[in-house]
């Protein structure tokens, strides 16, 4: 038997035969697709172990025996892949045997999806969709910031950044060295609260053989030599000891370093890029930051505003993480209730961009249903946000169990045994919920 699926241009998977979803699942591996834009058929003699399933959840034990794979191209326009798939040795047989003959369907079936498409528009140019100049982290409201990461690309100058935790000051700092003069060098990243005292000469300038009791023999490249003719990223600069901030200061200023136990000097080319989520300003005026340090570092300011700050950003930033989730959670969703956002927006967001990562990954695994809705959220989310001060919290609420009954409801059905289930999942009687469905006239 030959089984048949159908992908979006993303690689979304949107119809398949029962066969199929039960071999293979929803969870597509996007490089399979991605790795092909021409208009052409694939043949997949050897799934699982082809250079297009390197990291695929089924690499080495695809459950497929072999595949014809047809990306859907039309006047520079891309409408999907078609897949027949066999997962049994006779089917297996049978595609290759009539290759040309289920070519010549894939080619029939496919120009029938690309016209349903035309019909309702949904289709994508083929072209690849530009992508943004400053990571979604930023937003657009940040004008800003986005002309000074334009400015920066040509230059070495050390830049500091500053910002909450779970901001994005990592992603944005390696962004800057993605799109810098020395992209092609490593990107090292040190958290600087990490490195015990004792350590820190020997892990940022490296040691040689015998240099102290169990140094490894040959000795030990540091953190600068690993990032020479690249950049160097100095996370928690601020909870460095006051006395190691020094021969910090030394190397920064000199562009020169000496391994522990050595008698010769090395000229290394960095781009330093420190950050902290702690109040610099203050911090050098007690005394707990060295003034000089922070000027050879503050070169060029970046501040990143916390998420509480930003909420006009939150559409935004939910639906390009949704994007950037699918493949790790399996699902495919691509929107949210109103109330599922008004519940975001009413959060507080301590844990900022990060956290915000945590709760849609979170509900997208949840989510039973194409579109995130207040179940899937977290319940630390929920009993939070019933507490916090909104326009009209009481409609907000009451409108947010409405549709979570109504999702329930759809789910285990409005009979009597079905009311029992939605009853013992909200944690509440019967009674309960029959005077809420008439309260809400459901």
């Amino acid at each position: 038997m030959i089984d048949i699926a159908f992908f979006s241009s993303e690689g979304e998977l949107l119809v398949a035969t029962t066969a199929y979803k039960e071999k293979k699942g929803i969870k597509v591996h996007l490089p399979y697709f991605q790795k092909y834009k021409a208009d052409s058929f694939i043949d997949v003699k050897k799934p699982g172990h082809m250079s297009m399933c390197k990291g695929c959840h089924f690499q080495n034990n695809c459950p497929s025996k072999v595949e014809i794979l047809k990306n859907l191209i039309q006047d520079e326009n891309h409408y999907g892949y078609l897949n027949f798939v066999s997962f049994t040795s006779d089917g297996e047989t049978q595609l290759l045997s009539q290759q040309s003959t289920y070519q010549y369907w894939l080619t029939k079936l496919g120009d029938i999806l690309i016209d349903l498409q035309k019909s309702f528009g949904h289709y994508q140019p083929l072209k690849k969709r530009t992508l943004k100049a400053i990571p979604y982290i930023l937003g657009d409201n940040f004008s800003h910031i986005h002309t000074t990461l334009k400015n920066i690309r040509n230059s070495a100058s050390s830049i500091f950044i500053t910002g909450e935790t779970g901001t994005g000051k990592s992603l944005l700092a390696k962004y800057i060295h993605e799109h810098s003069l020395v992209q092609k060098g490593e990107f090292i990243e040190i958290n600087c609260a990490s490195i015990p005292e004792s350590l820190f000469e020997s892990e940022l300038f490296g040691y040689e053989e015998g240099s102290f009791t169990g140094a490894r023999k040959k000795g030990k490249l540091g953190y600068f030599e690993l990032a020479d003719k690249g950049t160097l990223f100095l996370d928690e600069i601020t909870e460095l000891p006051i006395h190691l901030q020094a021969k910090l200061l030394m190397t920064l200023q000199d562009g020169i370093i000496r391994r522990v136990g050595s008698t010769n000097f090395k000229k290394v080319n960095i781009r330093i890029i420190a950050a902290t989520n702690r109040p610099l300003e203050e911090l050098v005026k007690k005394g707990e930051f060295r003034a000089d340090l922070y000027y050879r570092l503050n070169v060029i300011p970046l501040s990143l505003p916390p998420l509480r700050n930003r909420k006009e950003d939150l559409h935004d930033l939910v639906n390009t993480l949704m994007d950037k989730l699918q493949n790790r959670t399996g699902k495919f969703i691509r929107s949210y209730s109103p109330t599922y956002f008004e519940l975001l927006q009413s959060y507080h967001w301590p844990g900022n961009i990060r956290e915000l990562e945590n709760v849609i990954e979170y509900s997208m695994i949840m989510e039973n249903s194409m579109e995130l809705s207040i179940a899937s959220l977290p319940p630390y989310i929920l009993e939070s946000t019933q507490h916090t001060p909104q326009q009209n919290p009481a409609n907000s609420l009451k409108q947010a169990e409405k549709e979570l009954i109504l999702q329930k409801l759809n789910e285990y059905g409005s009979d009597r045994a079905g009311k029992q289930k939605v009853a013992d999942d909200l944690g509440i009687s019967v009674r309960s919920l029959y005077r809420k469905i008439q309260t809400y006239t459901i």
